[in-house]
């Protein structure tokens, strides 16, 4: 697997806490912050990990607000998907089973 190239915000020992971003100021309430890009150009691949929090009120929607990691995956610039995971490494498990599968053919 080809390497992260993770963004001076990212912290290792907050990968199973994604509040600790809204909490420190990292990313603000109600929007997403990317952590991390993963870039395989034998495979096509692209994909972003980062920190999310939503807040259904927002939206108008009855919920209360949750933070949560997040995965964008892109194959040959079209987007594949858009998952969010409650720890970094679920995120990260899930880029490296998309990278290693037959699913990205």
């Amino acid at each position: 697997m080809s390497q992260i190239q993770w963004s001076p915000v990212y912290q290792l020992a907050w990968n199973d806490a994604p509040d600790a971003y809204v909490e420190a100021g990292a990313v603000l309430w109600g929007r997403s912050r990317r952590l991390g890009k993963y870039v395989d150009d034998a495979l096509g691949l692209k994909a972003y990990l980062g920190v999310q929090h939503y807040d259904p009120a927002r939206w108008g929607v009855s919920g209360e607000p949750q933070t949560k990691f997040f995965l964008s995956l892109f194959l040959d610039g079209r987007t594949v998907t858009l998952r969010t995971f409650p720890t970094m490494g679920e995120a990260l498990a899930a880029l490296n089973a998309f990278a290693t599968s037959d699913r990205r053919k």
